[in-house]
């Protein structure tokens, strides 16, 4: 059964990974709120959904824990990415509290294994929990903060879910660079600036 599935589930992982690579491209070049950036955002949420969820079969089909601990990592950023948008009222359901805690699970063992590519990613994630959460119970007015800016949120976790993207698909491909960490951390460091400038150009459009 494993081995009839194993095929299966990479060719929809590869199939899924490649629609996101592209159509996450297209939507953080196309003109923000336009219809190519709707339509292609909307596929590119689903795509990772995809990939996301294929990994994780896979991670348990093949016993690797570090690639099941990676997708929910990945999941985390485009789910929320995708929620800042639709959940208007910032408040979350019992269904996003279930995502936060198998997350804050994850990198709570991202810490634990004192891998340094999980320990960069499990520091990471946890920061962005605690923040998500710290909102949860704020006051009306850092609510209606977080509402207002809930564009940030989104193009946040939306370009941190793509980073994580063109990070798996530079590990499976560059077997060069040694060590491997290298690859794993260089796609983030490259992308943090990205997420910094759209961050200043959608505070500088909220502040008009």
């Amino acid at each position: 059964m494993k081995e009839q599935l194993l095929p299966i589930l990479l060719y929809a992982h590869i199939a899924a990974g490649g629609t996101a690579l592209l159509t996450g491209l297209t939507a953080i070049v196309a003109a923000k709120g336009g219809k190519v950036h709707k339509r292609s955002g909307k596929i590119y949420f689903y795509a990772m959904l995809l990939v996301a969820l294929s990994a994780l079969v896979i991670s348990v089909v093949k016993s690797n824990a570090f690639l099941l601990v990676i997708s929910i990592f990945s999941f985390y950023l485009n789910y929320f990415g995708y929620r800042a948008l639709k959940n208007k009222a910032v408040k979350f359901a019992w269904y996003d509290w279930v995502v936060v805690v198998f997350s804050a699970a994850t990198s709570l063992y991202m810490l634990y294994t004192r891998n340094i590519v999980l320990l960069a990613f499990g520091a990471l994630l946890l920061s962005l929990l605690a923040r998500a959460v710290w909102v949860q119970f704020g006051n009306e007015e850092q609510l209606k903060e977080a509402r207002r800016t809930r564009i940030l949120s989104h193009s946040g976790n939306m370009l941190g879910s793509y980073i994580a993207t063109v990070t798996a698909f530079a590990v499976v491909n560059i077997n060069f660079v040694k060590p491997g960490w290298i690859v794993w951390l260089l796609q983030t460091a490259l992308g943090l600036p990205a997420i910094l400038y759209y961050n200043r150009k959608w505070k500088a459009k909220l502040k008009q």
